[in-house]
């Protein structure tokens, strides 16, 4: 039975990007972060999914660890550290090989190494691969084709005054050479926290802090070396959100991020690239949290989602995954055990959300209670098939017999009984 759920689970996975999306919470992160990076390679990581560096709010600080997502196995790791502890860096894959650059800790000067850490060897230690001390820089993106590594804007505190800012670099991965190919004639507002996908020869820049948070999209030739500007733009001005490209369906997808109104996002867009090199922008399905400073990788077809900040600064554990609701239809997730998670967020005030998963059907209850033990509200009550769900609580939704909106601050218990599973957690209320 086992081998059949994990079985289903690789398929949901591998199932293709459409057009109508839906964004399904598939678990938690066990260490979550925001400000990191995440890579995956088809051609060599199989099944993993690796999650390097950013902040820990349970550490209060930035981290140096490789986290390792199975998959298939829906399981969690730290099965390495980078020499560097850092955030808002630049990370890719290259032969066996994950590369990182730049970033930064806290407030302190740009980190200037190019890190090398062997996936398939994860007891071998990460190594610096060269050092670049004229080109330290965080919030870029960053893209391997090839042998060159490209390096896509960020906030260098080593420029200066320099009237020319390095905007572009390529770095040779082979000859270990950084070379300048774009500059752009400005340091006063720096181009930063933007978002950025390859398709073929071309780099597509999206949106970002230029003269403020901006709508811009840019494309970049790497052999001509030249900028055009397409004539669509974003729906909304976003920055610090993530770009991911699917080959398969051939469209792209910018999420989350923040804005001036904004301080984190949930909206999704939908890049289609058309005949002749113009583009087509449209509304996605939102994901089920607003993040920025987020990390999104396209795993076999599939958009992932990770970490990232809320509106209130707290970093989100959840994972997102899309999920087909039209065309080729996916294989539903199927669990292969119960589990009960911690509510998000927590405290909180005056709503929340606890996600929960079955391996089996059942009839299932959630129910809330008081210290004291009476209950408060009953959330589920039903019979219900395997996969993961997510209940909502909110004390406006409460009548007035049960204290409603009269609820007052301090902890509360809620249980989930599935069977011949059940699980208790605490959650606080504030007000």
């Amino acid at each position: 039975m086992k081998k059949l759920l994990i079985i289903s689970f690789f398929l949901f996975l591998f199932s293709p990007i459409h057009a109508q999306l839906k964004w399904r919470i598939v678990g938690t992160m066990p260490f979550p972060v925001y400000g990191g990076q995440v890579v995956f390679d088809i051609a060599s990581l199989g099944n993993k999914i690796y999650i390097l560096g950013g902040y820990s709010e349970s550490l209060q600080r930035e981290v140096d660890w490789i986290q390792e997502y199975d998959v298939v196995q829906n399981s969690w790791r730290i099965v390495g550290n980078m020499k560097q502890i850092r955030k808002d860096f630049v990370a890719d894959t290259w032969k066996d090989n994950i590369m990182y650059y730049g970033g930064v800790v806290e407030a302190s000067t740009d980190k200037y190494t190019i890190e090398s850490w062997d996936f398939k060897l994860t007891t071998s230690p990460a190594i610096v691969f060269n050092r670049e001390p004229n080109f330290g820089r965080s919030l870029s993106t960053g893209h391997i084709i090839g042998d060159k590594f490209y390096i896509v804007g960020g906030d260098s505190l080593n420029a200066g005054g320099s009237p020319e800012f390095p905007y572009i670099a390529e770095y040779n991965l082979l000859t270990k050479q950084m070379s300048v190919i774009a500059k752009i004639n400005s340091t006063r507002d720096k181009p930063r926290q933007h978002m950025s996908f390859i398709v073929g020869d071309n780099i597509y820049i999206f949106g970002g802090v230029f003269n403020g948070v901006n709508r811009s999209i840019r494309k970049f030739n790497i052999p001509l070396r030249t900028f055009s500007d397409p004539t669509q733009k974003l729906i909304a001005a976003r920055a610090g959100g993530a770009a991911v490209y699917n080959p398969i369906s051939q469209k792209g997808f910018i999420i989350g991020g923040y804005n001036e109104t904004d301080i984190a996002l949930n909206s999704v867009e939908e890049v289609t690239i058309l005949p002749g090199g113009e583009l087509k922008i449209t509304s996605s399905t939102p994901l089920n949290y607003s993040r920025t400073n987020l990390m999104a990788v396209n795993y076999k077809g599939t958009v992932a989602v990770f970490g990232g900040k809320d509106a209130s600064g707290k970093v989100v554990p959840y994972v997102e995954i899309s999920e087909n609701t039209t065309g080729v239809e996916s294989e539903t997730l199927m669990p292969n055990e119960f589990y009960l998670s911690q509510n998000y967020p927590n405290p909180f005030n005056p709503e929340t959300i606890i996600s929960y998963q079955l391996a089996t059907a059942g009839f299932v209850t959630l129910k809330i209670y008081d210290t004291i033990g009476r209950e408060i509200e009953t959330l589920v009550n039903e019979y219900q098939q395997p996969g993961v769900y997510n209940s909502h609580f909110s004390i406006l939704n409460l009548p007035a017999r049960r204290h409603g909106s009269q609820l007052p601050s301090g902890i509360y218990f809620y249980r989930l009984t599935a069977g011949n599973y059940s699980s208790t957690k605490k959650m606080l209320l504030l007000k």
